[in-house]
């Protein structure tokens, strides 16, 4: 029974910030600094759901110890996000999806580079701690991590129809992304790769398409087709074995101290 309350309570709360940072953007309309706000609003909610309805101690429990290594970590992440997304650009050029005339100039890209810097680092650490370290925590404290991949990979999927839809070859995608962040979780027992990851496939979404359909680059003749979409996903598959390769020999064991995710939390409350 107490096992049963105590999940109630961790549903409870990821509906809570699921429907503030997925339902708002889609209530109002918002300009940088109100989005700022909102996205600030977000982990504020993270922690006072963590602290005050969980039990645990802040947001650090949620995936983001400040365990040694971590900023190489998201370092690592996002060289490689940003990597296999810009290796899936250069097969599109080269593939003729796309034709580059110029750049835009300097003040555009600047600006917008600027934005999408503080903007999808914001957004690429939100996601991870709602969907990955929000559940490995309590998957870890329940012995349970033999599930994590799926229940993650699964949620992940199922939250991007706030975006995407359901589109099987979106629903792929996610499967296949979400698989790769999840394993990253497990072997580093935090999510800092995670989000790094996000980040750097965020940043070259962004430079490509900007936020308004326009990148760094003038982009000319653009072209869609089934190709182009089988091509994406083949490329986003690469994330599995390059995560795997990079990260199968690392040992966490010796790193699990009270600054990791969940064993050593204290028990969810109950009343």
């Amino acid at each position: 029974m107490k096992n049963k309350i105590s999940l109630l309570f961790w549903i409870i709360g990821f509906i809570l910030l699921n429907l503030y940072f997925n339902g708002i953007p889609k209530l109002i309309q918002l300009d940088v600094l109100p989005w700022l706000a909102y996205a600030g609003g977000f982990f504020l909610l993270a922690f006072i759901v963590a602290r005050y309805l969980l039990g645990l101690q802040g947001l650090n429990s949620f995936g983001l110890p400040m365990q040694q290594g971590w900023i190489r970590d998201l370092g690592i992440g996002f060289l490689v996000g940003s990597a296999v997304w810009g290796l899936k650009y250069l097969v599109y050029y080269s593939l003729g999806k796309f034709d580059v005339t110029g750049l835009m100039d300097t003040g555009f890209i600047v600006g917008m580079l600027a934005q999408a810097l503080l903007g999808m680092l914001l957004v690429s650490a939100i996601n991870d701690i709602m969907i990955r370290g929000y559940w490995f925590a309590y998957l870890k404290k329940e012995n349970l991590l033999k599930w994590f991949m799926l229940v993650t990979t699964v949620l992940y999927v199922a939250d991007d129809f706030w975006n995407e839809g359901f589109g099987w070859q979106n629903m792929l995608f996610s499967a296949l992304l979400g698989l790769a962040l999840a394993y990253t979780v497990l072997k580093t027992n935090a999510i800092w790769m995670a989000i790094g990851i996000h980040f750097g496939s965020n940043m070259l979404f962004r430079v490509m398409a900007g936020f308004n359909g326009q990148g760094i680059f003038k982009l000319e003749n653009v072209t869609d087709g089934t190709m182009y979409e089988y091509v994406g996903l083949t490329i986003t598959a690469l994330l599995l074995p390059l995560v795997y390769l990079l990260l199968r020999n690392r040992n966490i064991t010796a790193r699990a101290t009270a600054q990791t995710i969940a064993t050593d939390l204290p028990e969810t409350k109950l009343i």
